[in-house]
Parts: C-alpha cells; structure tokens; sequence
C-alpha cells in the first residue's frame, strides 16, 4: 500500500512516499519543486505495480536512501561513487582521482537527467585538444588512449547510476564512440643498452639494481614489482608470485636462480623477513620512489626514446625472439588476451616458419 505525506516547512512544499508491501522492505522517496505530487503519484504507481507482479528490485542495503536522494548533478554522483563504491571496485581507486576530478570541474554542475550523449561527446573533444603539461616544461595533449579512459572512466560511473541506483534509464556515455587506439610502442633495449643500464642500476644501489633485474626478467609491470612482497617468493620453485594484478588475476613467473639468490641475500642484508621487499628508507611503511630513479638513470645514460613502461616490451621482445609463442608472452606478461601480445608478431615470424617448414619437411613426400 502507498501513502503519500505531505511536508510543509521553511524549504517549501515537499511529498514523501511510503510504499509498504508483503514480501518488500519499506521504500521512501521524497518528491520537491515543480509538479512535486504528480510525479509522487506516478513513482507511486510504477513502484506500487512492479511490486504486485513481481519485477521490483530492491535497494542493496548498503545505499544510504537519504543520500541517495541528494545525488542529484554530476558532482554528486562522482562524489558518492569515489566514496562508496571505487574502493571496493578498483585495487588502486586513486588512480582515478584526477578523471574524477577533471569531470566535476567540467561538468560536476550539470543536471544527471541533463546529461547527454552530445554533451559528452563535445567534452571529449576539450580532453583530445586541451594542452597538459608534462614535466616542467613541456606542454603536450593527451593521447587517444588516454582520451579513452576518461570516458570509460565516467561511463563506469553512469552505469552505476543506471544499474545500481536506478537514477537513470540509459548511460549516455554509451552513444559516445571511443577514439582509435594508437599503435603501442615498439621500442625495446638493445642487449648493449641492456648492460648499460643494468651497469647503472646496479652502481645506483642494490635496491635499484634488484628491482631492474626482477622487471627485465620477469616483464612485470613497475606497480606489480613494487608492491611485491617477501611471502610472494616462491623459493622451492623459483617463481615469484604477482597477486591482484591489474588484470584481477595472480601469475607465477619463473626467475632465474642467480637473480633468486641476489634477492635473497638482499632480504637477509637488510633484515627483511616479511611485507615489503622495496622500502622507502625514512618509513618503512612507504613505497620509495624507484621509477624517478630510473628515469633519471635512462637519462644521464643517455638511453634515447625509452620509457619505465618499456622495460616490459623488452622482456616481452626478447620472448618473441628467442622462440616464444604469442602465448608464452600473455601468460608471462599477464595480458588477459592475445591482442596485446600480437605487437609482438613480427617478432616470431622468423620462428613460426622454423616449426612449420621442419613439420612440412616431414610430413610430405620428396618433391
């Protein structure tokens, strides 16, 4: 059964909806402004029906409805969905804070019934255009990737709005087409630039020198090698175990004996039994800065056009040319699908048709 409550107070005229029926919790929806007890009559009525036939779908219980009710613009919505629900959903929610923040500063005031696909799409071209700055000095606009991720970014939010607090029938962000993804970087260190940078790495310090070792071998991505931990050590088996992946998924990788070793003499030198195996040196519960370091590193080594993230093409490149299968490169690399690992394809041609003449050799008759 529905009852509407009328509410007069120094804000104005409001109308508070209170649904009760067999089977349900208790629904509560105030309507304020323009037509206010039409559109409770009618919310009434829609709610009031899927009920009766069944089709109803409740509110999980962690949604607080009163705050629910203030979701109102876009500002909001970020808002709660940084609050309440990115740290549950994402490993690393503060990843996302500067598109959370970019989107409230451009369209944080707008209406979310307001909201439309042609609104979006006009915003994704002031993220494609806008100058950034990168370093101190150089001003540069962001990559369609990058461009991409925004946009995912807020039709995650939307899709929470329309799935989850039903705030909304459709995500306009849906109608919005993503920008071409530019070809991934090829670039890859030379066996001499290798020994360049190891050389470097290793003068640095032996934390420094450990991690370069561990990221070449491995192909791991610089956020799984330094959240790495002592207990991810699988020494029996000489596997170092990446968990909670951007991926959402662990791997094993196999590491080489010595590096095994270096790692551990690492550990017992520096008194590291458990938790983190880089830290910063001023507070322990601190990750140090290593990529700054390396950074610096592949400068004053005068390493041209190579970046942290290349490390790991490096590894990858290497799979590829010493007989590795596209394969062989997604489980090591934890790519979640062989896509990623087709940049690589040029790379195994060379084995590819090794294995397949030697089948053909023996498989056919002289000719």
């Amino acid at each position: 059964m529905a009852y509407i409550k009328e509410i007069v107070n120094k804000k104005g005229v409001s109308y508070q909806v209170n649904i009760r029926a067999a089977g349900y919790k208790p629904v509560y929806k105030t309507f304020k402004g323009d037509k206010a007890k039409t559109r409770a009559k009618k919310w009434a009525s829609i709610v009031e029906g899927q009920m009766n036939d069944g089709t109803y779908k409740e509110m999980p219980d962690i949604l607080n409805i009163q705050e629910r009710e203030q979701i109102d613009t876009i500002e909001t919505l970020i808002a709660y969905f940084r609050k309440n629900v990115a740290p549950e959903r994402y490993a690393s929610p503060e990843k996302y804070n500067a598109m959370f923040d970019w989107w409230i500063s451009h369209i944080g005031s707008i209406k979310i019934h307001n909201l439309s696909s042609s609104i979006i799409s006009g915003y994704k071209e002031i993220l494609r255009t806008e100058p950034i700055k990168k370093g101190k000095k150089k001003i540069a606009t962001r990559s369609n990737n990058t461009v991409n991720k925004y946009l995912m970014c807020l039709s995650a939010i939307l899709t929470y709005a329309v799935k989850e607090l039903e705030i909304i029938e459709v995500n306009p962000c849906s109608n919005v087409a993503t920008l071409p993804k530019s070809k991934g970087r090829e670039r890859f260190l030379t066996l001499d630039e290798i020994e360049l940078f190891l050389g470097a790495c290793k003068e640095h310090s032996q934390m420094v020198y450990i991690f370069a070792l561990i990221s070449i071998s491995t192909g791991a991505r610089y956020s799984e090698v330094l959240h790495l931990k002592v207990e991810n050590i699988d020494y029996q088996n000489s596997q170092i175990h990446y968990l909670n992946t951007k991926n959402k998924e662990n791997r094993g990788v196999p590491i080489d004996p010595d590096i095994l070793r270096l790692l551990k003499n690492y550990l017992v030198e520096n008194k590291i039994e458990s938790g983190n195996i880089f830290r910063a040196k001023r507070n322990d519960g601190e990750y140090p800065y290593i990529k700054g370091i390396l950074e610096k590193i592949i400068k004053d080594t005068n390493i041209k056009n190579f970046h942290i993230h290349d490390i790991r093409h490096t590894t990858a490149s290497y799979i590829a040319m010493n007989g590795g299968s596209l394969l062989d490169i997604a489980e090591i690399l934890g790519h979640k699908s062989l896509v990623m690992a087709r940049r690589y394809s040029h790379l195994t041609k060379k084995h590819t048709a090794t294995v397949l003449n030697n089948v053909t050799t023996k498989i056919l008759p002289e000719i």
